[in-house]
């Protein structure tokens, strides 16, 4: 669920943009069509201020407005965004390639997510099981922070105060096993340290390993492998899978530094 506004000390105007997006974060994969009442419900916002800001998002072709059910779609100028983001991203373009060799020379799903808000969100996904469990992953899909591997590796990334505040945006989601899904996020940022992966079984029959791709002037992008948990015993993880991780970050991070020692050069 989007994260509800809190108090906060921008201007008038900057609120408004944050409420605007909070009404486009309420669309999700599944969730095509909301009215009114159930985007008041999702972004916590008074129905003034949605039909205030829907009748603008939709005046600017970001949302569209279906007279018959009263509900809004998303609009297109949102789909061009997202092509132009899988366009421009550098570290997309560099790791998709590396991504398909693994994937389809290992018969395993490798996958690429950076962190929105509550949620990690797919940039890509290769899926190549061999077991050929299914389990419907593209871009721009979505997993829980808290309980994924790839959530699990972005918390990894965060200390202080910016841990804190997530953690307590995510404490809600679990009211009755809380501490069990704390004590998760703590074993796993300690087996990143020692054994180099977080690993994780959020659903039933599929195992991920993931590892963060750390640079200093790039938000955290999160690789993972993902497998049915019978094709690999914990010692094939530790043998094959984790060197494959590890390797794909390396590669990814060589290609990185050739492309930024011939910008410098040109």
């Amino acid at each position: 669920m989007p994260r509800k506004l809190t108090e906060s000390r921008s201007s008038p105007s900057n609120r408004s943009v944050e409420r605007a997006l909070l009404i486009l974060r309420a669309f999700r994969p599944g969730v095509a069509a909301l009215g009114n009442a159930e985007l008041v419900e999702l972004t916590g916002l008074p129905r003034s201020t949605i039909s205030r800001l829907t009748q603008t998002l939709v005046e600017n072709g970001f949302l569209q407005y279906e007279f018959q059910r009263g509900t809004y779609r998303l609009g297109p100028p949102l789909l061009s965004l997202a092509h132009a983001l899988r366009l421009e991203s550098e570290i997309l373009r560099l790791a998709q390639p590396l991504m398909r060799e693994i994937a389809e020379g290992h018969k395993i799903n490798v996958g690429l997510a950076v962190a929105d808000q509550t949620d990690m969100v797919y940039l890509e996904s290769v899926r190549k099981n061999r077991s050929g469990l299914f389990r419907h992953v593209t871009s721009g899909s979505r997993v829980p922070i808290e309980i994924t591997s790839l959530g699990q590796a972005y918390l990894s990334t965060l200390s202080g105060p910016a841990l804190d505040t997530l953690l307590k945006q995510l404490k809600p989601r679990h009211p009755k096993n809380w501490k069990q899904v704390r004590a998760a996020i703590a074993q796993a940022r300690t087996a990143l340290h020692n054994q180099g992966v977080c690993q994780a079984s959020w659903q039933a029959g599929i195992t991920s390993i993931a590892l963060p791709l750390g640079l200093e002037d790039q938000p955290p992008y999160v690789f993972n492998i993902s497998f049915a948990s019978q094709d690999f015993t914990a010692g094939q993880i530790d043998s094959e899978l984790v060197p494959l991780l590890e390797g794909l970050l390396q590669k990814v991070r060589e290609q990185l530094a050739q492309v930024r020692a011939l910008e410098d050069l040109s």
